[in-house]
């Protein structure tokens, strides 16, 4: 395990009670990720917050290469009880953008952002099963009020990603994070034994054209 570093910033003790829990959580998935997909060099940054997402207690953040943030709130029960490993999933989802920004990058444009989000969370059910994420299960008949929209708009860098992905706007919370996932499992159905995993490098204009089957 020696190409990844965790660093726990907890200078005022907040996660005393849960740092040995947290890292051996993180330390076994990591190497369930990394026996499907190869992993370069990693820090990792663990802090105790409350800027997380309510329904899980904790928030995951890949912003560049062979970085990742994670926060956990320690006073939530939700993450406490961390239901369907709900904790490593995040993990594992956060490793997939890892493994991605060393490939073609998360992305500027809509299209780029909803295929590295759908991956990431395939990749999330490859290594821990259960069911989709929350954000993950909007009914597919709202998704495809707006799949014409994510088509015209699939190039554009300028779409608003808070828009798309958190409903800033008109649109439904969590669309981005659905459509994107339709879409990888769409493309999966398509393309008998590939994976998330062994799809980490593929460019997401070839995922383009299933926008028009979902």
């Amino acid at each position: 395990m020696t190409s990844i570093n965790f660093h726990f910033i907890d200078a005022r003790g907040a996660l005393i009670d849960h740092r040995d829990w947290l890292h051996t959580r993180l330390l076994a998935t990591y190497a369930k990720a990394s026996a499907l997909m190869p992993l370069r060099p990693l820090d990792v940054i663990v802090k105790a917050g409350t800027h997380v997402i309510p329904e899980k207690g904790h928030l995951g953040y890949a912003p560049e290469p062979g970085l990742i943030f994670l926060t956990v709130d320690p006073a939530s029960d939700i993450f406490r009880a961390n239901q369907e490993a709900s904790f490593e999933r995040m993990f594992a989802h956060e490793l997939h953008h890892a493994a991605r920004w060393d490939g073609p990058g998360y992305g500027s444009s809509l299209g780029e952002a909803l295929v590295s989000e759908g991956l990431a969370g395939a990749f999330a059910q490859e290594v821990c099963g259960g069911l989709p994420e929350p954000w993950e299960r909007l009914d597919v008949s709202d998704i495809r009020r707006h799949v014409a929209m994510a088509a015209s708009d699939w190039s554009r860098k300028d779409y608003g990603h808070d828009a798309w992905f958190f409903g800033a706007s008109d649109l439904p919370r969590w669309l981005g994070y659905s459509l994107g996932f339709q879409l990888v499992k769409r493309f999966l159905l398509e393309h008998e034994g590939s994976t998330s995993s062994s799809l980490v490098e593929m460019e997401a204009e070839a995922f383009r054209g299933v926008l028009a089957v979902i």
